[in-house]
């Protein structure tokens, strides 16, 4: 079975409140898995424009301040509607101001959770993978400024 490949982009987004840290995850609609925001890359776009684009479209963010350097890319593979789908997901580190408001046609659910919990709601190994590397990246700059 050799399937359909697709190419998705997304942010990975962390706010400071109070002086933690916190990160948005969305409950996506039609797998009801905890992620983060992302979608398909168009024709057309840079992985960066797609990842902008689903942020606004999923919970109408648009004050992203990207981090320098971080991009992580992740591959999997699922079964849609019986076809075998490769998917390749690369996500981007950036942080808000912004609340954020929840798309109903796309998500059930969206919360800012500090990193602990964050790691726990979120579905699958490889986006913890990703948060890890954000959460360390983010603290090592810290230590920095």
């Amino acid at each position: 079975m050799t399937g359909e490949f697709e190419r998705a982009a997304g942010y990975l987004l962390f706010r400071e409140r109070g002086g933690k840290r916190e990160y948005l995850l969305v409950r996506n609609k039609n797998g009801r898995h905890w992620g983060f925001p992302k979608g398909r890359v168009e024709a057309g776009e840079t992985p960066q424009e797609a990842a902008r684009r689903e942020v606004l479209e999923e919970v109408g963010i648009r004050d992203l301040r990207p981090v320098p350097g971080f991009s992580r890319t992740i591959n999997y593979s699922f079964i849609r509607n019986g076809k075998l789908i490769h998917k390749e997901v690369t996500y981007f580190l950036a942080e808000t101001q912004e609340e954020g408001v929840l798309n109903a046609e796309e998500l059930v659910d969206m919360r800012w959770l500090p990193f602990a919990r964050a790691l726990a709601t979120l579905t699958f190994p490889e986006q913890q993978g990703v948060l890890k590397e954000a959460e360390e990246a983010l603290a090592h700059q810290k230590g920095r400024s």
